[in-house]
């Protein structure tokens, strides 16, 4: 029996849950509008559909297939996931498991989504039949900025869905067993899928090259959104500060910045003195600030900066756990 949330909770999860489906919506404009129509492989699920409606697409649904067969992989890789990777992760990719696919579905196939679509990946051609039957006669203009905003649209969804505390699903699951089985990093396994299937389509889809390129182009452009939306919103940095100003730094800190610190008593480890090291947290944004702050008050400062993820607390972000539960009760 599920217990009852408490409000803090209770807000939390609408949030998370916001993120994770305006993500996948996002994800999948990004691909259906800027990416399928033009054959431009970036990777992940969409490339794969690509590929193989390619070589079997013409079977069935008129060639028409890349969300039914983004569909299947993804429930396919779904329960993969759920049977080897266990019931948490599959929980963390069932949002956007349904809502990906559906939302591809939507933008390929409703008219409304698909003369916009044209409208952007054949804008200033004349003959748009002529380029349906020869993609090669896509001006290079028009794959640049489809494989751009493709990217931007895309990097910018998974970047919530991550957000939200949530995984996009397809490849991911793959990444993640492969992790498990091999120990390899996430990263590098992600790299070695998407440039797989990148140069699958460069060198079996005949005159795919130049679209191909555009697909690195494009899954560039992703990681540097998810790098801005995801890693760098999360970016904190902590100061450890040897000074014998402590006390006026930690109370200028405290005035200009909102920021408080921890003092910790250490020893120093040539002569053996008593020392004071002043330890303060704070956001990206104030990086520049605090160290002038200090310059100005003991320019012999000895100071370090660590660059941290995920801070919470007071002044940063809330945690839901049953501690803030807890808390929203007393």
């Amino acid at each position: 029996m599920l217990r009852k949330m408490s409000k803090i909770e209770l807000k939390y999860f609408a949030r998370n849950l916001f993120y994770i489906i305006f993500g996948s919506l996002a994800l999948a404009f990004g691909t259906a509008l800027f990416l399928t129509k033009l054959n431009i492989v970036a990777g992940g699920l969409s490339g794969i559909a690509i590929v193989i409606q390619y070589f079997f697409g013409e079977y069935f649904l008129g060639g028409q297939s890349i969300d039914i067969i983004v569909l299947v992989c993804t429930w396919l890789l779904f329960f993969v996931g759920l049977f080897t990777l266990g019931k948490d992760f599959a929980m963390k990719t069932l949002v956007s498991s349904i809502v990906y696919p559906l939302a591809l579905s939507l933008f390929l196939r409703v008219p409304m989504f698909v003369e916009l679509s044209e409208r952007i990946c054949y804008y200033g051609v004349q003959d748009i039949s002529a380029v349906v039957a020869d993609p090669t006669l896509v001006p290079i203009g028009n794959l640049l900025l489809c494989g751009i905003f493709g990217g931007v649209f895309i990097g910018f969804g998974v970047a919530l869905n991550f957000l939200g505390g949530g995984s996009t699903g397809g490849v991911d699951v793959l990444i993640a067993l492969i992790t498990k089985l091999t120990g390899f990093k996430e990263s590098v396994v992600s790299f070695c899928i998407d440039a797989s299937i990148i140069l699958i389509a460069m060198f079996i889809i005949p005159d795919n090259i130049v679209p191909a390129l555009n697909g690195i182009l494009s899954a560039f452009v992703t990681a540097l959104m998810i790098e801005y939306f995801y890693i760098g919103k999360q970016t904190s940095y902590q100061a450890d500060i040897i000074s014998d100003k402590w006390e006026e730094i930690s109370r200028t800190v405290q005035d200009v910045l909102g920021r408080g610190a921890t003092v910790i008593k250490a020893l120093g480890g040539y002569q053996y003195a008593d020392r004071v090291v002043l330890r303060v947290v704070f956001d990206k944004t104030q990086y520049k600030t605090i160290r002038e702050i200090i310059g100005r008050i003991d320019p012999t400062a000895f100071m370090t900066f660590t660059q941290t993820n995920g801070v919470y607390g007071e002044g940063f972000k809330q945690n839901s756990t049953r501690k803030n539960k807890k808390k929203s009760e007393e």
